[in-house]
């Protein structure tokens, strides 16, 4: 395979290839790092917890509380990452498009902008239970190191 990297663009101009090869954009404004999206939309963590349901029962199943419960995080937010469920204790993490579903003022939050999910949490119970009963909890939690926080 021929070397890109000290090619030259167009007939013999002199702006290399490698200038751009393998640049990373900073995600603030002076373009500057740290370097952290790699050209992903900026992601948002959140974990879905209720006090009844336990999202790990058959959730490989097409109709389990936890196929319901992304479906309708899905319907409100775009999914990048849909953890595994644990136990009710734990729920399941979800890793999100933070400009379409941030809290208090996207789409998927309550409409007083009071900096909770409300409208997510509200879909998710309905599918699952049928009504919304205020049974589910969202919370935005932290990537750190090689765990969720």
């Amino acid at each position: 395979m021929a070397d890109l990297t000290s090619a030259t663009i167009g007939g013999g101009s002199a702006i290399l290839v490698a200038r751009s090869y393998k640049q990373l954009v900073g995600d603030g404004a002076s373009g500057a790092g740290p370097y952290t999206r790699f050209g992903t939309p900026q992601l948002q963590a959140i974990k879905v917890i209720s006090a009844t349901i336990d999202f790990s029962t058959s959730y490989t199943d097409p109709n389990s509380n936890y196929s319901k419960a992304i479906t309708a995080i899905q319907n409100r937010a775009e999914v990048f990452y849909a953890g595994i469920p644990g136990n009710t204790a734990t729920g399941f993490t979800v890793l999100i498009n933070a400009i379409s579903s941030d809290a208090g003022d996207g789409y998927g939050a309550s409409s007083s902008a009071d900096g909770s999910y409300d409208n997510v949490e509200g879909d998710i119970d309905i599918a699952v239970n049928g009504s919304d009963s205020g049974d589910i909890t969202i919370t935005n939690i932290a990537l750190t190191g090689l765990t969720f926080a």
